[in-house]
């Protein structure tokens, strides 16, 4: 057997999902699965729903003041979200907050 082609697996898995434009929705996937866990369960109870489109983040929150405070935090929550879930990538580079 040749050894020389050998991959990890997480690398096969990324490449292939990159290769079938499947990598947003991968990550899209593990924030809507662990959004309580990554934000907590006061960010999570008041989140109504989760996209994430070409590097944005869409976050639909039912409270106005959590809203405000999200959008203060900004920064720090997408680099927190990227360190989390981004295996070495950067799939938010901006964050919506409606």
């Amino acid at each position: 057997m040749d050894r020389n082609n050998t991959f990890k697996l997480g690398d096969a898995i990324g490449a292939f999902l990159k290769g079938h434009q499947l990598e947003e929705r991968f990550f899209e996937a593990i924030l809507k699965a662990d959004w309580r866990d990554l934000m907590g369960d006061k960010v999570a109870d008041k989140t109504n729903d989760i996209s994430l489109e070409k590097g944005c983040l869409i976050l639909y929150m039912s409270s106005a003041p959590l809203r405000q405070q999200l959008r203060l935090k900004q920064s720090r929550m997408i680099d927190y979200l990227n360190q989390k879930i981004g295996r070495g990538r950067e799939p938010i580079r901006k964050v919506l907050i409606r």
